[in-house]
């Protein structure tokens, strides 16, 4: 059940994600590791897991999706220079989990505009080096607000932007540079959160 998802700790192994979030999903088995990592960075596609839970008719076309097969099941064992995608998925997992601990919200589109013009003027956005960063890729619409960012990522944490900004649960990695106490997002700072990243 969600108890299962919702113990899952940043220091689980992906493997252990998978099969956490199979019991969730009422597999009784791991899911492949392309259907976690899709989960990850596709907050409507885990929706819909989490519609479907326990109706395997339902689920394994979610598994078998094409957009599904994109996602690299071997995504989680190398390591580049900088955060290794272990790290990367790690992360991502607590995001997904603080999500959902969020009821799988996102934020409004005025609090969505702000973080988003924030992390366009701000010097850590860059573009994707890893391969797990280039698969979380949004496309670029310079004209609708979430996807003005592309596929840029933050050179503090990592995560792709136009994922992160969206939801309610995570924060920006930097200080504002002209208000102490609050984020580039003008968001009061998570002393927690900047001690466990």
């Amino acid at each position: 059940m969600i108890k299962e998802l919702l113990e899952a700790k940043e220091t689980d192994s992906f493997d252990e994600l998978c099969v956490r979030l199979g019991n969730f999903l009422g597999t009784g088995k791991a899911v492949p590791p392309k259907v976690l990592l899709r989960a990850i960075d596709d907050p409507p596609f885990a929706d819909n897991l989490i519609l479907c839970r326990n109706t395997p008719g339902f689920l394994q076309p979610l598994f078998d999706d094409p957009k599904t097969a994109q996602y690299d099941g071997n995504a989680g064992k190398g390591q580049e220079n900088g955060k290794s995608n272990t790290e990367l998925i790690a992360k991502a997992a607590t995001a997904f989990l603080k999500w959902g601990r969020a009821g799988f919200s996102t934020v409004d589109e005025a609090t969505l505009e702000r973080r988003e013009n924030a992390c366009l003027a701000c010097p850590n956005l860059s573009e994707p080096k890893k391969k797990l960063q280039k698969l979380a890729a949004v496309k670029l619409d310079k004209e609708r607000v979430g996807r003005r960012t592309g596929d840029k990522t933050c050179k503090i944490c990592g995560c792709n932007v136009s994922r992160k900004i969206k939801l309610p649960g995570e924060s920006c990695p930097d200080s504002h540079p002209a208000i102490d106490g609050m984020t580039r997002w003008n968001e009061p700072q998570r002393v927690a959160a900047a001690v466990a990243e």
